[in-house]
């Protein structure tokens, strides 16, 4: 078995913050600016190329990246049993369970914080708040948001507790049905997986949970051929995006093979890097959580603040707030989690995923 600082467990550490860094820039929804009004950001060409392949080729990686992470990791460092399995759920009720609650309710509490104080930033996509019922109040936590909880990225989050709680089925799947299991789930995500569906969870948590109870130390393997993994990466998915820009249907399929190159492409040069450098930095790691659990809607205000405020009626002018918004989101929330972890640790232990 590896010890905890050993480059496997430094390497999934290091990745935390980067991960979910570029998965802001999922949830950058940005505007624009013309004769005196706001436009779609489509009217923008350069804007919405520059942005499209971005976006598609390098931060559609990291959420299936999570999963294949938690898979693993939910297996690979104990045995499983009754007694593990308790003794997890008891740990995962705390770091998932009570933050995916905290931060759904903390998106309600903006929506009406908004709703209340800057009514013209708001959309109003989900009604009045004060008008909700019981099945409401209860989709607010599941699905009110095209399928989304009322804070859209926590999605992640509760596909991540689902797994969890059928970790046994998945243990049998993997240990019982070998390779099958991870076969039989990766057919599904190549033929109907989308970027957020219910078949992109099941197989990068399988695979991760394949080889967590193989005691098989990915790291160790993808390191050797990272050069090839990047090269793969960068030749197929840039094809894939490219195909999906001119709208032909198969690219999407090169896309989710870009995907696994690219997840192997990140794994091993990040590996290759902390082989060669120290690049650890406590409180990025420590922090990524609570950047990804609150950074939705603030990014979604400043987003729209910024249109209004600096009418950016060019694509440079777009892409630059493209690129910085995620940047000052995360910023933020790095000092947030930095005060809180001075002055309120006990809150922060429950509601930062730790």
């Amino acid at each position: 078995m590896e010890i905890r600082n050993s480059l496997l467990s430094r390497t999934i550490s290091f990745l935390r913050f980067p991960m979910i860094f570029f998965i802001l820039y999922l949830h950058v929804a940005l505007r624009g600016w013309s004769d005196g009004g706001i436009v779609e950001a489509s009217h923008f060409v350069g804007y919405e190329g520059v942005r499209f392949f971005f976006v598609e080729s390098i931060s559609r990686i990291f959420v299936p990246c999570f999963f294949f992470i938690s898979g693993f990791l939910f297996f690979y460092y104990s045995d499983f049993s009754r007694s593990v399995y308790c003794s997890k759920m008891k740990r995962r009720f705390r770091t998932l369970v009570v933050p995916y609650l905290f931060w759904n309710l903390f998106a309600i509490l903006l929506y009406y914080l908004g709703d209340s104080f800057v009514p013209s930033l708001m959309s109003r996509r989900f009604g009045n708040l004060d008008e909700f019922g019981v099945k409401e109040w209860v989709m607010c936590f599941w699905g009110i948001n095209d399928g989304f909880p009322i804070n859209p990225p926590l999605w992640f989050l509760r596909d991540l507790i689902v797994l969890s709680v059928l970790s046994p089925l998945v243990y049998l799947a993997v240990r019982w049905g070998r390779h099958w299991g991870v076969c039989l789930t990766a057919l599904l995500w190549f033929l109907w997986g989308t970027a957020t569906n219910g078949f992109v969870a099941p197989f990068f948590f399988v695979a991760g949970a394949w080889l967590g109870v193989k005691r098989i130390d990915f790291v160790k393997q993808m390191l050797p051929w990272r050069k090839l993994f990047l090269c793969l990466y960068v030749c197929v998915m840039l094809l894939g995006v490219a195909m999906r820009w001119w709208e032909l249907a198969a690219g999407i399929y090169l896309q989710k093979v870009g995907i696994l190159f690219g997840l192997c492409a990140v794994v091993s040069w990040s590996a290759c890097l902390l082989e060669r450098h120290s690049l650890e930095n406590r409180l990025l790691e420590q922090s990524s959580f609570l950047v990804y659990a609150y950074h939705a809607l603030p990014l979604l205000f400043l987003a729209k603040l910024s249109v209004y405020c600096f009418q950016p009626d060019a694509s440079w002018e777009l892409l630059l707030l493209f690129f910085l918004l995620p940047i000052v989101v995360s910023l933020i929330g790095i000092g947030i989690y930095a005060l809180m972890d001075r002055y309120l640790p006990g809150l922060l232990r429950w509601i930062g995923g730790r």
